[in-house]
């Protein structure tokens, strides 16, 4: 479960995000949309605990992100746009680095579907550096990371940029089966056609504003 609660952020003397409300539930797939600079990813990125709001509270199954973020954070997983972090690692340490902070912070070996590393085409690139990668390729790694012990919430940005066809088809495979296991989805993208397959709930964000749609 995922509740926004009155968020702001204000940057470089700007307001972003004006008092967003969201709700989301077990099992759904939440739809962001809006232009290019409307704090999509901004909002994302609050959510997924990577900066701070400048007012107002995010709580993901119950846990209070800004006064427990460890704990809210084993609930979460975060997919950005771009991936370019750790250039020098390996994807096997890569995965091999989350998987053992997933250990720590819960306290016991992470649930992990080995599935998904064939699925997602990493098997082929599991030796490489990171900073090897062609942009495709990272976002499937940083999925694969993204995915290691079956988080209640999922975050995506923009999902679809840089993946070909069978890309797409794997990302709205994943949702699909998310929703059907209880899980919640939240994602953005203006892939109109990828928003109509997906079938969620969506709210458009617009002058720092989140309205449904």
């Amino acid at each position: 479960m995922l509740e926004v609660d009155g968020v702001h952020k204000d940057l470089g003397g700007r307001r972003i995000l004006d008092g967003v409300q969201l709700r989301g539930e077990p099992g759904e797939v939440i739809v962001l949309t809006g232009g290019n600079g409307s704090g999509k990813t901004t909002l994302l990125r609050i959510v997924a605990g990577i900066i701070q709001p400048s007012r107002g509270r995010v709580r993901i199954n119950g846990c209070d992100l800004e006064r427990d973020p460890v704990r809210a954070r084993t609930h979460l997983g975060y997919v950005p746009d771009t991936f370019d972090a750790f250039p020098e690692l390996l994807v096997s340490e890569l995965i091999e680095l989350v998987t053992a902070l997933e250990h720590s912070a819960r306290g016991a070996p992470p649930r992990v579907d080995p599935t998904w590393r064939e699925r997602l085409g990493v098997a082929g690139i599991w030796g490489q550096r990171l900073r090897s990668l062609s942009f495709g390729q990272g976002k499937r790694v940083a999925l694969l990371a993204a995915l290691i012990g079956g988080p209640a919430l999922l975050v995506l940005d923009e999902p679809s940029n840089g993946l070909d066809p069978s890309g797409v088809a794997l990302i709205r495979a994943l949702i699909d089966e998310r929703r059907r296991a209880g899980l919640l989805t939240l994602l953005s993208t203006n892939d109109a056609e990828l928003e109509a397959l997906l079938a969620g709930r969506t709210h458009h964000l617009a002058s720092g504003r989140l309205t449904p749609r």
